[in-house]
């Protein structure tokens, strides 16, 4: 029996473990939902840590944390994005992501990931991230070593690179046409004369400039050059051997070996080989592999050939203490050094063309037509890249231009382009070279067409040996403009890429894209209208006369790839019918070419003269080696007639001593 004592303590007891058992069941139930809010908090912020979200990555962040780490409420995702940036982070994997409970309110996520940059993949870091949910809300205990594990207040992140020697540029013999040399380099690293407050430590720029014989002017001026990236390593002079080479740790400066490019054979190849110059921030922006004060190519072959000119430099993706000295290296790639590059270039063939145009302004390509090889590629004038910087006003001021590619500059070919209206109109059918053009006059009135010559009875030889417009305008008409447009692009290479390292447009015959009337037919058969052609591009389309009919598309670096070939573009007979007629263009002696005669060659040859307006003329010449098929050229003088007055040299004069090169050499 149960007494009302009893009952009451009894009644006590169950009460209080129905209370009891609720405030169990109460923290079981805020565990729980305390538990699930940190996993999901965690595993988002893993999401938004491989999606480099850092603006969401931050979203929640524990003020007192980072006001321990020095960093302002709005800083940490600006921090982190741009720390990531300066690294080259492209791309976060992350993996074997885990939550584990440490405690009251307190969480502890932790995953891996790879951090993919320019030069490899920073692996396996791990992540620990303190997580802290209090009122139902969670949030990320900052510092660092969010950025990367390890990372502490006091410490940077740093890029150290090493300079690369570049690969050299050779001839075709391997002779040497961009080389390097070695030389001492003293650099600095900004942030190390940078204050917490931002001024310049003026006492360590004193004591470095003294150590190293600088001036503290020049080390400022690195500094505020770099202002917005202060771990670049700014260069700040070449070191001479009565300098003060001793690298010396913390004191923020570094001697290191770069590589100064060398062009031993001068304004020659000024404009094809280009030159190098320093990155800077714009590049950087472009290319995250680079970073400031790496050299790359500014110009010509050594900015197309970049890449592989340019190799792998050392370089060490690290942490640096206070003293800016390394804790840890986080990355490291070796040295590699850049590509060697041999071109089809024959520099002495290259030195004797240049020479030849005695600074007149034109340019002259020549090809081993067999091949496709490109053995000069001149422009005229030029400059000597190693003296660019002290001649760069006078470089400017001249009205010749000699920072123009003209081997790439379009022209009009004139009546060297009568070759092409020659076998088109053989080809077609329409052209028998015996027939007799009866042509009084020097004016074709319905179309417009002048000539120079008085010849009444033309056939195809007389038309070639005196460039006859008239005659080639008569026989383009029955060839008709479907038909003429259609060779040009299936068989003489308009409209086609060249596939060469070099800036180059396609040839063109009509600024809208096709002939729109007989007049602009007339006038392209004669290499006049609108025609716009490159030098390169007139020597290859002319090639099919030393290659028995077909074309061989140009190369200009020695590999094993095998060039492009435009078959059946004329037939055997046709192309010795063309050749043949222009023997008499050299060996006669009232010859338009016969400047280039030699009586023991058999060279032929077809002149040119384009008409560029206000009574100007340039002369062209494009020469065919009929004995042994080694060679086609084409030579441009620009302004030999200015203003109605003789002015500069004929082209065929200014090739006389590359050809006489070309028969002494390429037998």
């Amino acid at each position: 029996m149960v007494t009302k004592k009893q009952g009451w303590i009894l009644g006590g007891t169950v009460t209080a473990l129905i209370i009891a058992g609720g405030l169990g069941w109460w923290y079981y139930q805020s565990s729980a939902t305390e538990n699930g809010q940190a996993k999901q908090f965690a595993h988002q912020y893993a999401e938004n840590f491989e999606r480099r979200d850092y603006q969401k990555l931050f979203k929640q962040v524990d003020q007192a944390s980072l006001k321990q780490n020095g960093v302002s409420t709005k800083d940490p995702a600006e921090k982190m994005n741009a720390d990531f940036k300066y690294l080259g982070i492209n791309k976060v994997k992350v993996t074997d992501i885990k939550t584990v409970h440490q405690g009251a309110h307190k969480y502890l996520l932790q995953y891996r990931a790879d951090l993919t940059t320019p030069i490899g993949v920073i692996k396996d870091q791990q992540y620990r991230v303190p997580i802290e949910v209090k009122d139902k809300k969670a949030t990320i205990v900052y510092s660092n070593s969010l950025i990367i594990p390890g990372l502490h207040k006091s410490q940077k992140l740093n890029i150290f690179k090493d300079g690369g020697e570049r690969g050299e540029i050779l001839d075709r013999n391997g002779e040497v046409l961009a080389g390097n040399q070695a030389t001492k380099i003293l650099k600095i690293v900004p942030r190390y004369f940078i204050n917490d407050d931002g001024s310049i430590d003026q006492t360590k720029v004193a004591d470095v400039a003294n150590k190293y014989n600088v001036s503290g002017d020049e080390i400022a001026k690195g500094i505020n050059a770099y202002h917005d990236h202060p771990d670049w390593g700014y260069t700040v002079k070449n070191l001479t051997d009565d300098d003060y080479q001793g690298d010396d740790e913390n004191d923020g400066a570094s001697v290191q070996t770069a590589y100064e490019r060398t062009y031993p054979k001068g304004a020659a190849f000024g404009l094809l080989l280009g030159y190098t110059g320093t990155a800077t921030a714009d590049d950087v922006a472009k290319n995250p592999s680079l970073s400031g004060n790496d050299i790359i190519g500014r110009a010509g072959l050594e900015k197309s050939l970049d890449q592989r000119l340019r190799g792998k430099e050392a370089v060490k993706y690290q942490i640096l203490n206070e003293n800016g000295t390394p804790d840890k290296v986080l990355l490291n790639r070796k040295f590699e050094k850049g590509e060697d590059i041999k071109l089809t270039i024959d520099a002495n063939l290259q030195q004797t063309t240049y020479d030849g145009f005695a600074g007149k302004p034109g340019a002259a390509v020549i090809q081993a037509p067999k091949t496709g090889e490109l053995l000069a590629v001149v422009s005229s004038p030029s400059f000597a890249q190693e003296t660019m910087v002290q001649d760069y006003s006078s470089l400017a001021n001249n009205q010749d231009y000699p920072f123009m590619e003209r081997f790439n500059k379009g022209y009009a070919p004139a009546s060297t382009f009568k070759q092409v209206s020659a076998a088109i109109g053989l080809e077609n059918g329409t052209l028998n070279p015996d027939e007799v053009h009866h042509i009084e006059g020097k004016k074709w009135t319905p179309y417009n067409v002048t000539r120079v010559n008085s010849d009444v009875d033309v056939n195809l030889q007389t038309a070639l040996q005196h460039s006859d417009n008239v005659y080639f305008a008569q026989e383009i008409l029955k060839v008709g403009r479907d038909k003429f447009e259609k060779a040009l692009h299936d068989k003489f290479t308009f409209g086609r890429d060249y596939k060469l390292p070099l800036n180059m447009a396609s040839p063109s015959y009509s600024n809208s894209g096709k002939l729109e009337n007989d007049k602009q037919l007339v006038d392209s058969a004669y290499g006049q209208g609108e025609m716009s052609v490159t030098p390169i591009e007139m020597v290859t389309m002319f090639n099919f006369l030393d290659n028995d009919g077909s074309i061989v598309m140009p190369k200009l670096l020695m590999d094993n790839k095998k060039p492009t070939v435009i078959k059946d573009v004329a037939t055997s007979e046709h192309v010795k019918t063309i050749l043949d007629d222009e023997l008499g263009i050299v060996e006669n002696a009232d010859g338009y070419a016969h400047a280039l005669y030699n009586d023991g060659f058999k060279l032929a040859a077809k002149t040119g003269t384009a008409e560029t307006g206000n009574n100007n003329q340039n002369a062209l010449v494009s020469v065919h080696d009929a004995q042994n098929n080694k060679f086609t050229g084409l030579y441009i003088v620009e302004n030999s007639v200015l203003n109605g007055k003789d002015n500069n040299p004929q082209a065929d004069v200014l090739a006389k001593p590359s050809i006489d090169y070309l028969e002494q050499n390429y037998k």
